[in-house]
């Protein structure tokens, strides 16, 4: 009795297909479950997402900066030089979001100098420098609308420096170039949001030029030629 009700349920299954299926050959539901592939994902924060949409709709991304200013010297080297005005700036900038921005910048200033040390007479001195700076713009979100207006930033570079002297009475050249260093701190002002910019910047430039540490100035009273350079600067900025 027990071997044909066997016999009859392995006829039936033999019949029906579907009940002799496998689990391995059914299709498994979808499972959303957490796992530690969907529990976190870098690029799942909604709030990067939410600063992304918004730097994209409002934020500036090139922009190309005219200026002009005063390059002074402290130190020996301040003693001896003179003028310094005009300095001329040219920028090119990319912002990698409201706060971070780079920009690759090329200024230009003339110095002069009359001395009777070693018979120099009249000596025309150019600076120019060509860099990189990594600037840094404030959240002023929650502070007074003077300093939100102002939008502050500072900034800190490298680039080469070139330092080229023309002697009049000899007629001769010298030239010396050396990697500096510079940091700065400035303010923007908008005149047209996104589109036209005033920026006021200062820095300073500390460069190893070579004649630093040059003995040939002691007659007139300077043991060597060290100092710093500073630069003030007001730029009109256009972005898109």
């Amino acid at each position: 009795m027990a071997f044909a009700a066997e016999h009859s349920r392995n006829a039936q299954e033999s019949k029906d297909p579907k009940s002799s299926e496998s689990k391995t050959d059914k299709p498994e539901d979808e499972d959303f479950s957490e796992s530690p592939f969907t529990e976190y994902g870098e690029f799942n924060e909604s709030t990067i997402e939410e600063a992304d949409t918004k730097f994209f709709q409002y934020g500036r991304f090139f922009g190309v900066s005219l200026g002009l200013g005063f390059d002074a010297v402290d130190g020996n080297r301040g003693g001896l030089y003179q003028g310094g005005f005009p300095m001329f700036d040219l920028k090119v900038h990319y912002w990698f979001d409201f706060n971070l921005a780079l920009d690759l910048g090329f200024f230009t200033a003339v110095h002069y100098y009359n001395t009777t040390a070693q018979n120099y007479g009249n000596v025309g001195v150019n600076i120019m420098r060509a860099g990189l700076d990594v600037m840094y713009y404030f959240e002023t979100k929650n502070v007074g609308s003077t300093i939100s207006f102002a939008n502050p930033f500072i900034l800190i570079g490298a680039g080469a420096f070139s330092k080229n002297q023309y002697y009049y009475v000899q007629q001769t050249t010298d030239s010396d170039t050396a990697m500096g260093i510079s940091l700065g701190a400035g303010l923007e002002f908008a005149i047209s949001p996104r589109k036209t910019y005033f920026q006021i910047e200062g820095k300073i430039h500390i460069i190893p030029f070579k004649d630093n540490t040059t003995t040939l100035f002691q007659s007139v009273g300077l043991a060597n030629l060290s100092g710093n350079f500073y630069t003030i600067s007001g730029n009109i900025l256009f972005t898109w």
